[in-house]
């Protein structure tokens, strides 16, 4: 190759990107290039490196002892660590005939102390790493949408009145500042009348006019730091249907954001479904709001949005649509004697693209719940035209075995955690992750709470199976083993995603943890100090960047016409995405030698 070749090579490789052309020069004259034949041994605890590994054909297999760690590919470098450190614990071999190139000690070290950014990369833990990595894939949209403030929108100066100033006085002084709303303060509180809310106090006749605003007003108003992020605000209109909010400045309202100003800042999809959802009459109306979502997917994915912002929204949303759906077809006089639930990845607030339908009725007991059967059925006939798939084993209010009377749930839920079997794990499982949506909360609180009883310091061995289910698939950590070998795809959700899943599961069972999230479910953990603030930052990382990599998947066989599902093509990946990959099944990796530790997997059989 020539020295223009070797500088593209090179200069295209995180985090040799940071160097700058003469760094890049230096590089260039401590760079030889090496072939190694298959089964070479290159580094280990007695053969210390003098040169750092640029691979350019070939395959490099990282061991410790006879555990395989990982494997490295074309474009990848190894061991860093070794040349700084001086030092290795583990031994690496090639596994296919390798052309590399070499970069000395000297130069490597020589670089390492010139270029501060570039020195920090190599001294980053792995969560670090990651983050670095991911920033990389970030294209320059991101700027615009997950950097920026509520203080960078728009901002309405508040009409502000006093808790004893009339309505009509506040009236005029709305008509005056031309605002929409008028805010009262309350000692350190403030609520908010809106022009809605004249509206309906005007037809009551004109001498409500001389009451105090405290009459009319709406107690809190709902409020968003000014160093708030954007993106949260818009999470809270969206979560609590509501066209304004309050801006705090150290505690004191500065002014009001409005939903209008804060959608034209981010001029996407979102929206668009929120209004039509809310203002959707008839189920027909309501399915062409439902249809938006995919839209405001793929907007927030091209803008590198973070999945776990994309879940909580989308999953906002659809409960919204749950609810009114609910609504729509439910009769007034049973609403509040059922609990319409959502499970698996729905109640998780997980699932971005709609692969299936995971819910459920909780019929008070005494009621009859043949009464519900056929709103139950309407209720999944209309998922269905909505485009939420029928889930493949029949998990669904419309199936009766999954619309009965509470006390019939604690009869199941004796059989799945006494007698289980491959069905009463998976039941178990995605009830677990059950959340309310519509209807009487307590139904569900109540059974949740049954759960935690039965669990009271016993159970140990059904505890431990149920952990046992993380190490259920095989977690790839090269993608040149044996489970590779005859296919270039991998099973993100079997490989990453599940182990994480149900490992944090079986913990917040154990330790009765009520979070629905994923995510939430690790912080809790991390605060009740039952895994390292190291592990809850390096499982938060691989699962957002598990759950993005899926995400994206089902997005391009979307636009292929083709059904979403879990399987990566490796090929197709970029070398940042692939290293974002494989740190992040080496994270799941070391998880679930957590886990089998934790519940002493080993003496399970």
């Amino acid at each position: 190759m020539s020295l223009h070749d070797q500088k593209e090579f090179l200069k295209n490789i995180h985090p040799f990107d940071m160097l700058n052309d003469s760094e890049l020069d230096i590089l260039l004259k401590e760079v030889t290039i090496a072939y190694y034949p298959k089964e070479s041994i290159l580094i280990s605890p007695t053969k210390l490196p003098q040169k750092l590994f640029f691979i350019i054909k070939g395959v490099v297999s990282q061991y410790s002892e006879e555990e395989l760690l990982r494997e490295y590919h074309e474009k990848d470098f190894f061991d860093e660590n070794a040349v700084i450190y001086d030092k290795s614990e583990h031994i690496f071999v090639v596994s296919e005939d390798l052309i590399c190139y070499e970069l000395s000690k000297k130069g490597f070290l020589t670089l390492f102390n010139k270029n501060k950014e570039f020195k920090n990369f190599f001294l980053l833990d792995i969560t670090g790493k990651l983050q670095a990595l991911k920033r990389k894939t970030k294209n320059e949209d991101i700027s615009d949408f997950m950097t920026a403030k509520v203080s960078d929108a728009y901002l309405h100066k508040p009409c502000l009145v006093d808790e004893k100033c009339s309505l009509e006085n506040a009236v005029k002084l709305s008509i005056k500042q031309k605002s929409s709303s008028i805010i009262i303060q309350k000692g350190n509180s403030y609520g908010i009348i809106t022009d809605s809310d004249l509206k309906k106090y005007l037809l009551f006749g004109l001498h409500y006019l001389k009451k105090e605003v405290n009459y009319a007003a709406n107690y809190p108003l709902i409020c968003v730091d000014w160093d708030e992020f954007l993106y949260n605000a818009l999470f809270i209109f969206t979560k609590h249907s509501i066209k304004r909010v309050g801006v705090l400045k150290e505690g004191k309202l500065v002014g009001v954001l409005e939903q209008i100003d804060l959608l034209s800042f981010f001029a996407n999809q979102t929206h668009l479904s929120i209004v039509k959802t809310e203002k959707a009459s008839t189920i027909e109306e309501l399915r062409d709001a439902s249809r938006d979502y995919i839209n405001i997917v793929k907007a927030l994915q091209a803008k590198n949005v973070q999945y776990s912002y994309i879940s909580k929204l989308i999953s906002e949303i659809n409960s919204k649509i749950f609810q009114k759906l609910f609504e729509f077809i439910i009769p007034v006089e049973l609403r509040n004697k059922c609990c319409f639930i959502v499970m698996g990845s729905e109640g998780r607030e997980e699932q971005v693209i709609r692969t299936d339908q995971d819910n459920a009725l909780i019929i008070k007991d005494g009621e009859d719940k043949r009464r519900f059967y056929p709103y139950a059925k309407k209720i999944n006939e209309a998922l269905l035209s909505f485009g939420y798939p029928k889930c493949d084993g029949n998990i669904m209010l419309s199936n009766e075995y999954w619309c009965k009377n509470e006390i019939e749930y604690k009869k199941e839920l004796d059989r799945w955690i006494f007698t289980p079997d491959e069905e009463s794990f998976m039941y178990f499982s995605i009830f677990f992750d059950a959340r309310s949506v519509a209807g009487d909360t307590t139904l569900l609180t109540n059974l949740k709470n049954y759960i935690f009883d039965e669990f009271n310091g016993k159970n140990d061995i059904y505890m431990a199976h149920f952990a046992k289910l993380s190490l259920l698939f095989d977690t790839p950590v090269g993608f040149l083993s044996s489970i590779l070998k005859k296919n270039r795809e991998i099973d993100i959700k079997k490989a990453g995603i599940f182990p994480i899943v149900q490992g944090v599961r079986a913990l917040c069972l154990k330790y009765k943890i009520k979070e629905y999230s994923t995510a939430q479910r690790v912080e809790s953990l991390n605060t009740k100090g039952i895994i390292s603030k190291e592990l809850k930052n390096e499982l938060l990382e691989s699962f957002e960047i598990l759950s993005s990599l899926r995400v994206e998947a089902g997005l391009k066989n979307i636009e292929n016409d083709k059904k979403p599902t879990n399987k990566i093509d490796l090929d197709n990946l970029t070398k940042i995405k692939r290293d974002l990959l494989k740190d992040s099944l080496q994270i799941v990796n070391n998880f679930k030698k957590f886990i089998t530790h934790h519940f002493s997997l080993e003496k399970v059989l």
